[in-house]
Parts: structure tokens; C-alpha cells; sequence
């Protein structure tokens, strides 16, 4: 029987995510890769926009409630764009690593009703599993019944797809070891929460923030919003930090890591 692990990367990791115009991490990109190829089931690889997808939703006024529809109707071009350059990278260096893979980009079949999925069609993405290929996805402009036009985050699509397959793992690469107690990077003796569960996410989740770099889809709270919708599923969930070598191939390969999961 096969096992389907969906694997999130950060866009804080695979792009320069506050250089403009955005830029991809190539070297990042071809050791996550590799990391990547020692796992032998199922495979869905999500990407966050980072820079590619942030900067241009951010010059439309995604993430502003008064934004005017065709505003948000004119940026899906170069959101478009820079999503594809972006998710085209990720694939080039997956076919050069010998993993075969395909994009399935949001754009062209999910639609969106204020914000939330209405429509995600999953069959192909089954059958590519089914025929052994990787399914590459990534957060997206969509369109929208309501708004005209919305941003799909990477990590809605992460978690849709878990409840929808079933999943039997989901980890969620970012930039930071986990869950902190207060961010590390303002407090560096900030501990990590090795667990979160019932007995502490509404105080966890009271305690976390948006990210500090432009960033539309609301950083690590919605995140952790994200993530309890798993709650009751028998999915393994761990947040880690995909910019140290070694703890996304560690984490594929059942050994332990220093991350924060999720068991609710």
C-alpha cells in the first residue's frame, strides 16, 4: 500500500525572498532536491511563493480587503509569471536529479469563492501519483466568484490535499527549527515547542505573528491555522527548518529532528 508525503518549501528558502525582482535560490534548490530523492512512496512537493508570488500580490493589493476587483484582476499576469519561473526551477532540478516530476499549477483548474476553495479537482494529480511521478503544486492566483481574483496559499493547498489523500505525513520546511516560544530572531534565547497539542495551541497560536518580510498569506499563525484543520487525522506533522543540510532527508527517513509537531 502506498503512503503519500507532502512536503512544504518554504519561499523563504527556495528565493531571495526581499530581493526585487525576486530571485531563486539555486543552490538551496539542488541540495533540498537531493534531499528529496531518498524518498522512495508518494511524493507532493508544495512550493511557497516567496519572493516570486509575495512581491507582485503585494504590488496589487492582495491581502487588502479594499482593493477594487479589476485591480486584483490586473495582477494576475505577473503573479502568473513569476510562479511558473519559480515551480519551473523546482522541476528542471528534479528531472536533473532523475525524479520524475510534473507541475500542477492552481491557476488552471481551482477556483475560489471569497477566498476559499470551492473547486480542486484532484484526479489527475491521483493518477500521477499512482504512475509514480512527483507532483509539484504551489500557491497561486486564482480566480475568484466573489472577489474577482485571490490568493490560494501554499499552505491551504498542503492541507486540502492531506485530508483529501489521506496523507500519511506532512512537513512544513520554513527558515526557523519550529514553533518558538517568542521569534528567535528578535529573542535568541526564545525556546522552541517541541509539541503542540490540545493542551497548548490556543496558547501557542495567541503567540505567533506575521512574517517579517512582505508576506500576503499571514506568516506563521495561518499557518498553524492551517495545520489544526489535520486535527483527528492520522497524519504525521512536523514544522522544521529546511534551511539546515539534512533535516528534510532526516525527517523522510523517520529519524529524529529537532522540529516542532503537531498532534492534535
Amino acid at each position: 500500500m502506498h503512503h503519500t508525503t507532502i512536503v512544504k518549501l518554504g519561499g523563504s528558502v527556495i528565493t531571495h525572498k526581499s530581493t526585487s525582482p525576486p530571485r531563486v535560490d539555486n543552490q538551496a534548490i539542488r541540495r533540498i532536491v537531493l534531499e528529496l530523492k531518498t524518498h522512495k512512496d508518494q511524493l507532493i512537493v508544495v512550493l511557497g511563493g516567496g519572493a516570486h508570488g509575495h512581491q507582485a500580490a503585494h504590488q496589487f493589493g492582495f491581502g487588502n480587503p479594499t482593493t477594487p476587483k479589476e485591480h486584483l484582476l490586473a495582477g494576475i499576469p505577473a503573479i502568473r509569471h513569476n510562479m511558473t519561473v519559480l515551480s519551473l526551477e523546482i522541476e528542471q532540478a528534479m528531472q536533473n536529479a532523475a525524479i520524475p516530476t510534473v507541475v500542477f499549477s492552481p491557476f488552471s483548474f481551482v477556483m475560489l469563492h471569497n477566498g476559499l476553495i470551492s473547486t480542486f479537482p484532484i484526479e489527475q494529480i491521483k493518477k500521477a501519483l499512482e504512475a509514480g511521478i512527483t507532483v509539484v503544486t504551489h500557491g497561486d492566483v486564482c480566480f475568484d466568484d466573489i472577489l474577482g481574483a485571490s490568493i490560494l496559499s501554499g499552505d491551504t493547498i498542503l492541507v486540502y490535499l492531506a485530508k483529501t489523500l489521506a496523507a500519511a505525513s506532512v512537513y512544513v520546511g520554513t527558515d526557523v527549527d519550529g514553533v518558538f516560544e517568542a521569534d528567535p530572531r528578535d529573542n535568541p534565547s526564545a525556546k522552541i515547542i517541541p509539541v503542540i497539542d490540545n493542551s497548548n495551541m490556543r496558547r501557542v497560536l495567541s503567540g505567533t505573528g506575521l512574517s517579517k518580510a512582505t508576506d500576503v498569506t499571514g506568516g506563521m499563525a495561518a499557518k498553524l491555522g492551517e495545520l489544526t484543520q489535520l486535527a483527528g487525522k492520522s497524519t504525521e506533522v512536523a514544522i522544521f527548518n529546511l534551511s539546515v543540510p539534512g533535516r528534510l532527508e532526516a525527517l523522510l527517513s523517520g529519524k529524529p529532528i529537532v522540529c516542532t509537531r503537531i498532534v492534535l
